[in-house]
This record gives C-alpha cells, sequence and structure tokens, in this order.
C-alpha cells in the first residue's frame, strides 16, 4: 500500500506540470480556436532561462521569478509575429504554423544552450515521511502552485468581464466586435496567459525532471492530451487530465516497465478520440464545465 501511495503522490506532481501546460492550451483555443504546439517550448525556455540565471549568481527564487515574464514575452512576441498577421486562422493552419515556430524555437534553445540536459536546483523546503510515503518538498511547490495558478486561471476566464470577453471571441467573434471587443487583443492575452502557466509549469518541474531543448516536445504532447480531455475548452478537466496523465504513468512505469510510461499518454489520446472525441467536459446550459 506504502508503494501505491507513494506512486500515486509522486504521478500528482509530475501530473501537475501537465495540467498547467495543458491549461495554455486550453487558453488559447477557448479565445481563437488556435492548437499552439509552442505550449511545451514555454516550459523547456523558462527551465532553462531560469538555470542560466542560477549559473550566474542570481538567487533561486530571483531566477524563477525573473524566468516567467522573460517568456511571456516570448509568447506575445511569437503571436505578434506568426499568429496575428494571418487573416483567417484554422485550426489545421494553426497546427501547422506553430508546428514551424516550434521547431524554430528548438533550434534556437539547441544554439544557445547546447545539447546537454540540465537540472534547476530545488526549491527551499524539507522532505519528510507520512505513512511510509516520501513527501519531498519540490513536489509540494509543484502542487501548491498548479493549485493556486489553476484556480487563478479559472476564476479569470469564468468569473471575471475581461475573462468572459476574451472566451467571446471564439463563441460569438462578429458579436465580440459589435460589443466593442477586439480579437486581435484577446488573442494576444491569451496567448500572454498560455506563456504564464507554461512558462511557470517549466520553473518549478526543472528541478525534478532534466530541462533540455527537447524537452518541450514531451511537455508539449502530454499537456495537449490532458487538454485533449476537456475538449480544449475545459480547464477543469484538463487540470484533472494532467493529475490522471502523472499517475497513471507512475503505475505503470512502477508495476509494468518504465518504458511504457511515454505511451500512456498516447494510448489515453487514442481511447479520447475513439470514443468520446469531444471531450470528457459536460456541457450545460450551454456552458461547459
Amino acid at each position: 500500500m506504502s508503494d501505491l501511495l507513494q506512486l500515486v503522490f509522486s504521478g500528482l506532481a509530475q501530473g501537475a506540470v501537465y495540467g498547467l501546460v495543458a491549461l495554455g492550451f486550453v487558453a488559447i483555443f477557448s479565445v481563437r480556436e488556435i492548437v499552439n504546439l509552442v505550449q511545451g517550448e514555454y516550459a523547456a525556455l523558462a527551465g532553462l532561462t531560469a538555470i542560466s540565471a542560477v549559473g550566474l549568481g542570481v538567487p533561486l527564487l530571483v531566477a524563477a521569478v525573473v524566468a516567467v515574464p522573460i517568456v511571456i514575452l516570448v509568447a506575445v512576441a511569437l503571436e505578434r509575429l506568426t499568429i496575428a498577421p494571418i487573416k483567417r486562422m484554422t485550426p489545421l493552419l494553426s497546427i501547422i504554423l506553430t508546428l514551424g515556430v516550434s521547431t524554430a524555437v528548438k533550434a534556437t534553445m539547441l544554439l544557445i544552450w547546447g545539447p546537454e540536459s540540465r537540472r534547476l536546483e530545488p526549491f527551499p523546503g524539507s522532505d519528510f515521511t507520512v505513512g511510509g510515503v516520501s513527501v519531498r518538498s519540490q513536489e509540494l511547490w509543484v502542487l501548491g502552485t498548479a493549485a493556486v495558478l489553476g484556480f487563478l486561471v479559472v476564476r479569470f476566464y469564468e468569473h471575471t468581464l475581461h475573462g468572459k470577453a476574451l472566451r467571446a471571441c471564439a463563441e460569438q467573434p462578429t458579436a465580440a466586435r459589435l460589443v466593442g471587443i477586439s480579437p486581435r487583443t484577446a488573442t494576444m492575452v491569451a496567448f500572454a496567459i498560455a506563456g504564464l502557466v507554461g512558462a511557470t509549469a517549466g520553473v518549478i518541474g526543472a528541478p525534478i525532471y532534466l530541462a533540455s531543448w527537447t524537452s518541450g516536445l514531451t511537455l508539449g504532447l502530454k499537456g495537449f492530451v490532458a487538454a485533449t480531455l476537456g475538449g480544449l475548452v475545459s480547464f477543469r478537466v484538463a487540470m484533472l487530465g494532467g493529475l490522471m496523465l502523472g499517475v497513471l504513468e507512475n503505475l505503470v512505469a512502477g508495476y509494468g516497465a518504465s518504458g511504457y510510461r511515454d505511451a500512456v499518454a498516447f494510448v489515453v489520446l487514442v481511447l479520447v478520440l475513439l470514443i468520446r472525441p469531444q471531450g470528457l467536459a459536460l456541457k450545460t446550459s450551454g456552458v461547459r464545465v
């Protein structure tokens, strides 16, 4: 039982990182119906930036705080340069376009940081054991940060006027323009939010998982799978999907073979597309929950 609880707890921490990346996919798709395949690169870029800052002598917490706005600026700049000029954006076109941007970002990170993987030093805290389960302070940082940021994102999009205005751009774009909501501005804000959650995932996950120029691919794919569980429109289901995916991966690795860990996400994706392609989010009174 202690082994099972250990795998579940560690999986929750791992899944919280996936969940944050998934929130970025939903944040953009629910505003503009764009599938942003650069989302995982935000996490990798933030992790590597924080690691480099610490290497230059910057305190850990300061480096983490500085890395996030840098990635937000990168996310907004990429949106202005690649997404904004396109007048008629479709989901398929967005996949092709952002895939190319993702490749360019990975190549840039390879040139700057090289092929070596790096690990960020752990955040302050002490490890302890409860009921035979080893609890690392870094995992508590991950879970706590994901819970707070996830709550704030859901609160903003679903319970504030500005958040509802952003979602109106996807649901009723013509009506949104008539009442003065600019889809271009809404898209830029959505990319900034996606950069925020992606960068945060990369920073808090870097002390546990190695950061490299290729780590964004794995995080992006698994975050996308978690987002599809909510049909790319439900923040709650996307976050829960990330947690579930992390737990499933740990259970498969713990009771089966570690080599099958990365296959779990693809199996889940195939099952969702076959059984319920619209996602697992319920729809009540015209509002997805």
